[in-house]
């Protein structure tokens, strides 16, 4: 019988805005709710969700986070002390998220020589991880794991193409708490100007993944350009590159670029339409949480998540990745007659069914069937 984790440490690199941040936050809530004693442990401290730390949740941060190291003089630093705290709490089991903070906490319980079940979990597609040496660090670390956590079946194909262990390999996928979604969007912040105008929506990081200069070039194109306005929510390194394009593209009056937000889920709700025009994914949430909130979703068909989560399209259209023109239809095509019918597919993302699974892995049991 599988020994009970009273104890639980979870590991992750910030509590700066991310998907994979606000998941193990969100699971850390659903923990402690199920008596476990929990622990978060950021590598580096301070960020934007540090306020979500639910309370009774004890927070380890091992860096300082006003000017930080970075890359392999960060894991320099934070791995001794992530070493210490593992002796310290003499935890049962650890999670960890994120590809180089998983290789960290593989190596840190390790050498604490600790006895604890340690559970990884990878939220990214390993299709743009071209670099040999980390597909190899994660193929001899993951390794070492007690279990993988894979948030989609094609991240469980990505991890088994390493040649990790089958029978490690769970797929849960994302929790979605739709009541506390449908909250935040009462409560949250409005766009700045513009109000009473029908509005597209994007969500993510302006980054190369996100690809949001075709959505651009398939907004110019589109029908919906002359009747709905485009809001993209979030900040990066592409920022000014995109700024260039809207000017190219004579949209400088059509767009609205709003900065990172820690609650978009108001501006999210109420847009007409949420589209996603990534390059590739792990288990895209903003998906699922445009649906929760009734919002029609149009999305690249990238590895991995967007089919999975759609079902093959029956709850929003794919379309081929980079392809604006098919995109710039397909835009047109859902704001008409948008897909019904979401309930089911919420359903199998509900935080307390997500958690159980987790507790059922970090326990020693299988968190999901293996995939």
């Amino acid at each position: 019988m599988a020994a009970r984790a009273d104890r639980i440490v979870l590991v992750l690199p910030s509590l700066e805005r991310g998907g994979g941040e606000r998941v193990l936050l969100q699971l850390a809530g659903l923990f402690l709710t199920a008596g476990r004693e929990v622990h978060v442990v950021t590598l580096i401290g301070g960020g934007a969700l540090r306020s979500l730390v639910p309370a009774g949740v004890t927070l380890h941060e091992l860096i300082d986070g006003g000017d930080p190291p970075k890359g392999l003089a960060l894991a320099w630093k934070a791995y001794p002390r992530l070493i210490s705290l593992v002796r310290k709490t003499k935890p049962h089991a650890v999670l960890s998220t994120m590809t180089g903070t998983n290789l960290l906490a593989v190596l840190a319980c390790k050498r604490a020589r600790v006895r604890i079940r340690l559970v990884l979990r990878e939220a990214a597609s390993l299709v743009n991880a071209k670099g040999f040496l980390k597909r190899q660090a994660m193929r001899w670390l993951y390794g070492l794991a007690d279990g993988i956590v894979a948030v989609s079946a094609g991240v469980a194909q990505d991890l088994r193409k390493l040649g990790l262990p089958h029978d490690r390999i769970h797929v849960i996928r994302n929790p979605v708490d739709v009541e506390r979604l449908r909250y935040l969007a009462e409560v949250g912040p409005s766009l700045s100007r513009h109000v009473d105008e029908s509005y597209v929506a994007t969500l993510g990081r302006l980054a190369e993944q996100k690809d949001h200069a075709t959505l651009l070039h398939a907004y110019a194109a589109s029908a919906l350009r002359a009747s709905h306005r485009l809001v993209i929510v979030g900040e990066g390194e592409e920022h000014e590159k995109l700024l260039w394009l809207v000017k190219e593209l004579g949209l400088t009056d059509r767009v609205e670029f709003t900065g990172a937000m820690d609650n978009p889920y108001h501006v999210l709700a109420n847009a007409k339409l949420h589209v996603l025009s990534s390059r590739w994914e792990g288990y895209p949430n903003v998906l699922l949480e445009a649906l929760a909130l009734g919002v029609p979703v149009v999305s690249t068909d990238c590895p991995h998540g967007p089919r999975e989560i759609l079902d093959d399209g029956r709850y929003g259209r794919l379309v081929p990745v980079a392809d604006c023109a098919i995109l710039a239809r397909a835009m047109d095509a859902e704001l008409k007659q948008p897909a019904s019918g979401v309930d089911a597919v919420l359903a199998t993302h509900r935080p307390q069914v997500v958690a159980s699974r987790y507790l059922a892995l970090l326990d020693g049991g299988v968190g999901e069937e293996q995939s």
